[in-house]
């Protein structure tokens, strides 16, 4: 089970900065793109499905086999505000970034700025929460 955790936490890092880098800086760039151009730019910027799409499913699959293994209220926890992070990606992200392949607007240019909260201060929620598991498997 180390190895499944080790794996969960990189995961969960990794994912975290991501978000913060997309939050801080690759978002707010979006306002810098001509709205007519932007459905362009917007289905070329869908490759970062790649990185982010198996990263994310290596966290949900590990995530439950930890829950799996410990039933306890940091681990449900743990998957609860994951869980919270899906809901959030396809419920907002994933729709937004839709119309914008299609139609450029700094409405929704400004939706997915704001929507994309939830999903950094989940992740970083998640960080926190998971050092903080290791910190107690490795002191007690």
């Amino acid at each position: 089970m180390k190895i499944i955790l080790i794996i969960h936490i990189v995961a969960t890092i990794f994912m975290t900065g991501l978000c913060w880098f997309v939050q801080l800086v690759h978002y707010p760039l979006f306002r810098a793109i001509e709205t007519d151009k932007f459905p362009s730019y917007e289905r070329k910027n869908a490759i970062t499905g790649i990185i982010t799409v198996p990263v994310m499913i290596i966290e949900l699959i590990t995530g439950l086999i930890l829950l799996y293994n410990f039933q306890d209220s940091l681990h449900v926890l743990n998957i609860v505000v994951l869980a919270f992070i899906w809901l959030s990606t396809f419920i907002f992200q994933v729709p937004i970034h839709l119309k914008l392949m299609y139609k450029g607007s700094p409405q929704l240019i400004t939706k997915v700025i704001r929507t994309n909260w939830i999903r950094t201060l989940s992740w970083t929620v998640r960080t926190l929460l998971l050092a903080y598991l290791l910190w107690t498997l490795i002191i007690f």
